[in-house]
C-alpha cells in the first residue's frame, strides 16, 4: 500500500532552463549597476563557468548549491576587494529570480488531490524555496541534498525520506524527470518510482508501466500501484 509520494522539483514541477536563464540575465544587469567591475570582466557565460569551477574546487560543499554560489560570490568579493555584504546581497538577488518559476499545467491541481490521500514530500539536489514559490502548503516535508550531505542518486538522500516519512520503500513512490538521478536513486533502495520522461529518452531499465510524458498522467499511473 502506497502511503507517501515524493517529488523532484526542477524539471518535474516546472521547467528549470528558462528560470535559470532569466535569473542569470537579471543578475548580470544587477551587477552592471551595483558592481560594474565584475560586470565588465564577466559575461553571463563566464559567470556560469565561474560558479561551476567553484563547485569543482570545493568538493566538500558541492552538494549544497547555496554554499557553492555564495562561495563563488565571496571569491569575487576578494578578487575585487568589495564590501563584506556583497556575497549575500548577490545571492539574495539571484535567488529572487531563481524562485520565479512557472509550474507545469495542473501541478497544483494534482498536488491538491494527492495531498488528501498521501503524505507528500520533496527530494531535491537544488535550492529552490517552496515558500518563495508559493507551493509549500502542498508538502508535508522536504529532503534537500544540502541538509543530507549527499545528492541524488546517492541512496542516503532516499533513505532520509524513509526515516522522515516512517515508511518502507515499498510504501513510497518517487516522481522525477531524471533517469540517472531520480529513477536509479529510487531503484537503489527498492523504492517505487514514476518517471516523467519529457524528452522521450530510451526506457533503459525503467518499467514502461511507470513512465509518463507529463504531470497530468500521475493520478492515472498511481492506479497501477494498487
Amino acid at each position: 500500500m502506497i502511503k507517501c509520494i515524493t517529488f523532484d522539483l526542477d524539471d518535474t514541477l516546472w521547467s528549470i532552463k528558462p528560470v535559470i536563464s532569466k535569473a542569470e540575465i537579471r543578475f548580470h544587469e544587477w551587477l552592471k549597476i551595483n558592481y560594474p567591475i565584475i560586470y565588465q570582466n564577466f559575461s553571463i557565460e563566464q559567470m556560469r563557468e565561474f560558479v561551476k569551477k567553484t563547485s569543482y574546487d570545493n568538493p566538500s560543499i558541492k552538494h549544497d548549491l547555496t554554499k557553492v554560489r555564495i562561495q563563488a560570490y565571496n571569491n569575487l568579493k576578494n578578487i575585487y576587494k568589495l564590501e563584506d555584504a556583497m556575497p549575500e546581497n548577490a545571492f539574495q538577488y539571484f535567488m529572487k529570480y531563481r524562485n520565479k518559476v512557472t509550474l507545469f499545467d495542473n501541478v497544483e491541481k494534482v498536488l491538491n488531490i494527492l495531498k488528501n490521500k498521501y503524505l507528500i514530500g520533496t527530494i531535491t539536489n537544488g535550492n529552490a524555496s517552496l515558500e518563495a514559490i508559493g507551493i509549500k502548503n502542498y508538502f508535508d516535508f522536504e529532503v534537500k541534498a544540502s541538509e543530507v550531505g549527499h545528492m541524488k542518486p546517492r541512496k542516503e538522500i532516499f533513505e532520509a525520506v524513509m526515516g522522515i516519512a516512517k515508511c518502507k520503500p515499498s510504501e513510497i513512490i518517487h516522481v522525477g524527470d531524471s533517469y540517472e538521478k531520480d529513477i536509479i536513486g529510487a531503484i537503489s533502495v527498492n523504492m517505487n518510482y514514476i518517471w516523467i520522461n519529457h524528452n522521450n529518452e530510451p526506457e533503459k531499465k525503467a518499467n514502461k508501466k511507470y513512465i509518463i510524458k507529463n504531470f497530468n498522467e500521475i493520478t492515472e499511473v498511481l492506479e497501477k500501484f494498487k
